[in-house]
C-alpha cells in the first residue's frame, strides 16, 4: 500500500509538471495573422539605426542579411503537443519540438541558423542561432492578436536591434 502511494505521488508529479510545460505553448493562438503596421515598430528603421555605425565596406552586407530574417507581412504558427510550427511569409516553414534539441533551418542560400523554441509563461520564444548574429523572438497573444518581440544581436553592432511587430488575426 505504502508502495502503491508513493507510485502515485510520483506520477501526479509528473503529470502535473509534464502538463504545466505544454499549457504555455497552448497560450500562443494557433491560426494566421496579417502584420497591423500602424500598432508595430519600423523593424527595417530599427536596423537602419543599429548599422549606422558599421563600416561603409560591411554596412550593405549587415543590411542585406538583416533585413531578410525579419518577417514583414504574414505569419502562420500552430502549437500543438509541444510542437511548434511557424511560416513566415513565403519562407521555408520551422518545424520545432519546444524545449527540445535546435533544428537546423534555411532562410536563403547562405543564412543557416540553429532554431530552438522554449516555452516562457504563457508566450514561445525563438532562438535563432546563425555565424555571427543571434536573434531572440517572444510570441504571445494578446486578444485575438500576436505580439511579436525580438532582439537581434551581433558583433557586428554597437547596440542590440529591438522592435515589436503587432499581428491581427486573419482567419
Amino acid at each position: 500500500m505504502r508502495h502503491w502511494t508513493l507510485s502515485a505521488a510520483i506520477g501526479a508529479a509528473i503529470l502535473i509538471c509534464s502538463s504545466g510545460s505544454a499549457r504555455p505553448a497552448q497560450g500562443v493562438l494557433s491560426g494566421s495573422y496579417v502584420q497591423d503596421r500602424e500598432r508595430s515598430d519600423d523593424a527595417f528603421q530599427a536596423i537602419e539605426s543599429a548599422i549606422a555605425g558599421v563600416s561603409d565596406a560591411k554596412r550593405p552586407l549587415a543590411r542585406m542579411r538583416l533585413r531578410k530574417s525579419i518577417a514583414t507581412d504574414r505569419i502562420r504558427i500552430s502549437s500543438t503537443a509541444g510542437r511548434l510550427s511557424i511560416k513566415y511569409d513565403a519562407k521555408t516553414p520551422i518545424v520545432v519540438w519546444i524545449g527540445g534539441e535546435p533544428i537546423k533551418w534555411k532562410l536563403v542560400e547562405g543564412l543557416v541558423f540553429d532554431v530552438s523554441a522554449k516555452a516562457n509563461g504563457e508566450a514561445i520564444s525563438l532562438t535563432f542561432r546563425g555565424n555571427d548574429s543571434e536573434r531572440t523572438t517572444v510570441y504571445r497573444s494578446v486578444g485575438q492578436q500576436l505580439v511579436e518581440e525580438t532582439i537581434i544581436i551581433s558583433p557586428l553592432l554597437s547596440t542590440p536591434i529591438s522592435y515589436k511587430l503587432v499581428y491581427n488575426r486573419a482567419n
